[in-house]
């Protein structure tokens, strides 16, 4: 009997086949075929005797978890049809041979009886496979391996190939060639990608799908599950509003103190929410890991941030705030506490609304105490210069404050969730208008401390300009030549000792380690100050009544905010303070001929370098230049908002990488943050140079940071591809006044620098106007 698409499913003809014909009968593009389960059924063959065939089995057993049969089973290619019969009997006994391997395996012999299916062979360009999970153990991402001529020699690595991995939350890819190994159009990537998407639909697993190419038609050869991935416990790392932090990559150094820093502030928040009642010991291990990083970047590992969310007392009207206020998207309960005690739970419920209660007053008391803190230990490090004392000051500044510092996740907590309230209420009566009065609600913070320095620098122009030395400032390139425009200024060069001394540590990327900033080289302000924009705006917010409960969430939403940036401001002091210790460590490294320059300390984690310090022998060189080579193919690399992985995260190494988007549209949209409508030309910011000049253009972002308030200043607006209601972007916008829009997923594949844009801040709708270059005419 020949089984054909319209009667398979009477017959037992194994997985693959019946796959085959599943998917043909769901509108893939699969070659013809039929099935045979003896080589006498041949006779009413349909197809021309004179074609081409390919010859394989279909088993049961094959494709399984337990045993996958590959190479186990015969399978025969460019087959004429006249040759058909010799061929599907060497098939058929193909399952003879592998009798011993299913014994192996313990299982019974009879589950290997083989249906041979019978299909049109495709003289394909191209051949791969796509996997719609990465078999090494990144969930959310395919992997499409592509190469010249037929699916074997793929297989086979008798081609060269080219790997894609495309992040399908992101919908972001990077790609790696061997020689000359084909490229995809981006045509073809998306249609692969959208079949993946259908036979995962169709079937329900993560899939291993075959693939051929001929004058760029796609066909589906075959598809079976991806079995390697097991039942691994998920990880997922987030990067959410901590990329605003720490934008693209952080070096080794950064990444250890961050993942230190994390834990000990959460270990000491739940330990002051649970009145120390041992729930920290129980979760130690996720406290331990709040964050995380994988090719050179950090991550929240999200996760563990919901086994201490949900401690919370009504965490499950506390979560979707939360996740909208650090901009995660993905809204997935990972993981839940939901082994804690009900004494536990009761003990959080008292301190929650305690601390709720008492937060602006623990807050000022913070700041009191970080001040002191600040001042005891920045002499301290200022007096000494030996590694071991300077070991110690490390110590003492990070117990000191770890105790104290747990009181800003409150203050996050308590700006959130008031935040959240204010949104919901204005949503529910004023519909797509509440998002814009939000907005309105929330800024005018005069006294915001992110919007000091700007203000600050705006003076010391001021200085310079009525001196007549402000051109003299466009040429400084060192810190003698600052120094000397310094000295025709008495009255600005005072203002920038001050300024140095308050917000030194206030730059781009601040929170990294490795970042130089202006304390520790202070000519790069030079800069800054020519480019100072007048920043003394008031709040022009007029707003109508909306009633006391809508003044009481507004009135604390709005200083929460305040509180934060001021918390913000006086954490990059602290790291200033670390900075500081680091590179005096370094200095002593390198002059003893143990590392080749002092900033290449920043590519040890902090525990090596605690060791370094104790073995006075231990030459580090190696380990730097191993780190280095590995950092230099991370930056080819994508920065993903979201990796999940079945088991522990892994770094992924590249000789060579290529990054692409497979979005495209014309108009697109995020989160509306800062009211307002500008139209200009995009200027795009992957990092903060010294020819930027953003006057009267919108910057176009992935994320700002807080260092990034003087460019924004001069802006027309500012659009990024992440962000919230809370991220920096959007709190400093709606001080500048500028229209903002943040949480654009499509932003990079739309929008190129040159563009001419116009953006809506208050619906969060942004327009291409005109193209630079169009797509067509692109190379």
């Amino acid at each position: 009997m020949m089984i054909t698409d319209e009667n398979y499913r009477k017959y037992r003809i194994g997985t693959k086949a019946q796959r085959l014909f599943i998917m043909r009968e769901n509108g893939l593009n699969v070659p013809e075929l039929v099935c045979v389960q003896s080589a006498n059924n041949l006779s009413d063959f349909p197809f021309d005797l004179e074609g081409l065939y390919s010859v394989r089995s279909s088993a049961d057993c094959e494709d399984g978890a337990s045993m996958s049969f590959a190479g186990q089973f015969s399978t025969c290619l460019n087959i004429r049809g006249t040759e058909l019969k010799k061929y599907v009997e060497k098939c058929l006994s193909s399952g003879n041979a592998a009798e011993e391997y299913i014994k192996s395996m313990g299982k019974d012999p009879e589950e290997a009886q083989i249906t041979v299916i019978i299909q049109k062979m495709i003289e394909s360009e191209f051949s791969g496979v796509v996997f719609t999970s990465n078999p090494q153990g990144i969930l959310n991402e395919t992997v499409i391996v592509v190469g010249n001529g037929l699916g074997n020699d793929v297989v086979e690595d008798k081609t060269d190939i080219t790997h894609y991995y495309y992040n399908t939350t992101d919908d972001l890819y990077c790609f790696e060639r061997q020689n000359n190994s084909p490229l995809l159009t981006e045509e073809l990537l998306k249609e692969l990608i959208a079949i993946s998407k259908k036979i995962c639909n169709i079937f329900g697993q993560r899939q291993d799908i075959e693939f051929a190419i001929k004058n760029g038609e796609i066909f589906v050869l075959q598809a079976r599950p991806v079995t390697s991935l097991g039942n691994c416990p998920i990880t997922v790392l987030d990067s959410s509003n901590i990329s605003e932090s720490y934008p693209e990559i952080s070096l080794p150094m950064t990444v250890s103190f961050v993942s230190e820093v994390y834990y000990q502030v959460f270990r000491n928040c739940v330990k002051r929410a649970t009145k120390n009642d041992g729930t920290a010991e129980r979760i130690d291990a996720s406290l331990h890991n709040m964050t995380d990083s994988v090719n050179g970047r950090i991550y929240y590992r999200i996760s563990n941030w919901y086994d201490i969310i949900t401690l919370l007392p009504f965490s499950k009207k506390i979560i979707p705030i939360w996740q909208e206020m650090l901009g995660v998207h993905e809204k997935e309960v990972t993981h839940s506490n939901e082994n804690a005690s009900f004494m536990t739970k009761l003990r959080v419920t008292a301190s929650f609304f305690q601390l709720l209660s008492n937060n602006r007053k623990n807050m000022k008391k913070l700041d009191t105490y970080f001040n002191k803190i600040y001042q005891k230990y920045s002499s301290a490090i200022s007096e000494t210069d030996n590694p071991d004392a300077l070991l110690e000051l490390y110590c003492g500044l990070r117990s000191e404050l770890a105790s104290h510092w747990d009181i800003t996740l409150v203050n996050d907590l308590y700006t959130f969730i008031f935040t959240g309230l204010l949104k919901k209420k204005l949503t529910r009566k004023y519909s797509s208008k509440g998002q814009e009065l939000t907005n309105l609600f929330i800024a005018g913070n005069r006294d915001i401390e992110s919007m000091k320095p700007v203000k600050m620098l705006a003076e010391i122009k001021k200085c310079f300009t009525d001196s007549g030395v402000l051109e003299e400032l466009r040429s400084v390139n060192d810190q003698k030549s600052f120094e000397r425009a310094m000295d025709k200024c008495k009255n600005g060069a005072k203002l920038i000792s001050q300024y140095i001394e308050l917000y030194g540590d206030r730059c781009p990327e601040e929170l990294k380690l490795e970042t130089v900033t202006y304390r520790t080289k202070p000519y790069l302000l030079a800069e800054n100050i020519v480019n100072a924009a007048d920043c003394s705006i008031t709040n022009t917010n007029k707003l109508s009544k909306q009633g006391i409960l809508s003044e009481f969430l507004a009135k604390r939403a709005a200083n929460g905010i305040k509180l934060r940036e001021s918390s913000r401001m006086s954490r990059g002091k602290i790291f200033g303070l670390v900075r500081r210790i680091i590179l005096k460590i370094a200095d002593d490294l390198y002059k003893n001929g143990r590392i080749d320059a002092p900033e290449d300390v920043f590519y040890l984690q902090f525990n090596e370098l605690f060791e370094a310090i104790q073995q006075k022998e231990m030459d580090l060189r190696d380990l730097i230049k191993k780190r280095h080579e590995a950092y230099i193919g991370f930056e080819k690399l994508p920065l993903y908002s979201r990796l999940v992985f079945a088991g522990e995260p892994f770094d992924k190494q590249f000789s060579d990488a290529s990054t692409g988007c497979l979005l495209n549209a014309d108009t697109i949209r995020g989160i509306p943050c800062s009211s307002g409508d500008a139209e200009g030309e995009v200027l795009v910011v992957d990092k903060l140079t010294s020819d930027l000049d953003s006057e009267g253009k919108i910057i176009v972002a992935k994320m700002t940071d807080p260092g990034w308030v003087f460019l924004l200043s001069r802006s027309a607006g500012i659009v990024s591809e992440r962000g919230s209601l809370l991220s920096h972007t959007a709190i400093i916008s709606r001080e500048l006044k500028k229209p903002a829009v943040v949480g654009v997923k499509e932003l990079f594949s739309t929008v190129r620098n040159g563009d001419r844009i116009h953006i809506n801040g208050s619906t969060g709708i942004i327009t291409i106007i005109e193209k630079k270059i169009k797509m067509n005419e692109a190379i």
